[in-house]
């Protein structure tokens, strides 16, 4: 079965009794999968076109990285476990322990994760009290599925911004992309997007981090945090929206602009919507609208780099097969994305 189409932005919100920009509804009352529910046979089946020369790269940040979160999240740790005999000595033969935060590296932010924080509502008008008594929206329903399985359209801002002639891109400051910049990168790809399509954007964070010393990168966890990211508007939102992706990822530790509040999104700032308090409150308006209200999913710090350079190799391909499977957790948030893009 088709699913229907997106309807105009200006049509939003769907559900009138909902917060700002929800689409609940669109995919049924009852509905668990968002925006996924665009991925049909037919979508994978165009996607897989992208496989061309057979070229993968891994799009997954190491779990140790970076060591020292911000956000207040712990650090990984791994430990390897021997299987010893039952009389004591050792064995060749190996577990391994993890101890995770889903979020501390590469991930995809699952419904469960950020809803719309004045009414107090995830994706489909579920409450914090039903996410704590049953495992509705969680993350094992989109692994459950197969996963994303997509066209990725990649943007590159850093070779972007430095072919207009401009200084090297740092990505460990507090500054956006906007709308319109994204619009023109999308169109010097000369890529048409279309439903279902998955958004690939380095800003160069994992390349900055990587550069930074063993006590720069303890310092971090301390400071505020101030990255590089998209602008957190509705004319983002507007094109996100419009250009059809089904989920969007970059190597940022929020996809927005860090800090989610301030006065970069003050009226007169970025911000331009008319119920400027309403709909920032709590921050992340972003990630309220995408996986409060569309149920598309946001994938941070996943390791770009690679995949950049490997088009670069391609003669400037943007397009890609990608294919990411959360881990099945019943309930689950968040998890690493386990994703490889295909050329």
């Amino acid at each position: 079965m088709t699913p229907p189409l997106r309807p105009p932005f200006k049509e939003l919100p769907l559900d009138k009794n909902g917060p700002p920009g929800n689409a609940w509804g669109l995919y049924g009352a009852n509905d668990e999968l968002g925006a996924l529910n665009m991925i049909t046979p037919s979508v994978v089946k165009a996607a897989a076109q992208e496989i061309q020369t057979g070229d993968r790269v891994s799009l997954d940040w190491y779990l140790n990285l970076p060591s020292h979160p911000s956000f207040n999240r712990p650090a990984f740790k791994w430990t390897l476990k021997n299987k010893t005999h039952p009389n004591g000595s050792k064995r060749i033969v190996n577990d391994d322990h993890l101890d995770m935060n889903t979020q501390g590296s590469s991930q995809w932010d699952g419904f469960r994760h950020y809803g719309y924080q004045k009414p107090g509502r995830y994706y489909g008008g579920r409450s914090q009290q039903d996410v704590e008594t049953s495992e509705i929206i969680g993350i094992d329903r989109v692994a459950n599925a197969g996963g994303i399985t997509a066209r990725g359209i990649i943007l590159d801002y850093p070779r972007y911004f430095e072919r207009k002639g401009k200084k090297p891109v740092h990505a460990l400051e507090a500054n956006c992309i906007s709308a319109d910049i994204l619009e023109d990168m999308l169109k010097e790809t000369g890529v048409q997007p279309r439903a279902g399509d998955l958004l690939l954007l380095r800003t160069g964070f994992t390349r900055d981090y990587t550069k930074l010393s063993e006590q720069e990168r303890m310092a971090m966890p301390d400071k505020p945090p101030a990255f590089l990211g998209v602008e957190s508007s509705k004319a983002t939102l507007q094109w996100i929206w419009e250009s059809g992706f089904v989920a969007v990822a970059s190597d940022a530790p929020s996809f927005e602009m860090s800090p989610l509040v301030g006065q970069h999104n003050a009226p007169g700032g970025i911000w331009k919507g008319e119920s400027w308090e309403e709909e920032m409150q709590g921050g992340g308006l972003l990630h309220q609208w995408l996986l409060g209200g569309w149920g598309v999913m946001i994938g941070e710090m996943w390791d770009l780099e690679r995949l950049c350079e490997k088009s670069v190799q391609l003669g400037g391909r943007s397009t890609c097969f990608v294919s990411s499977v959360p881990l099945k957790v019943p309930g689950g948030v968040a998890s690493p994305p386990n994703a490889v893009a295909i050329f």
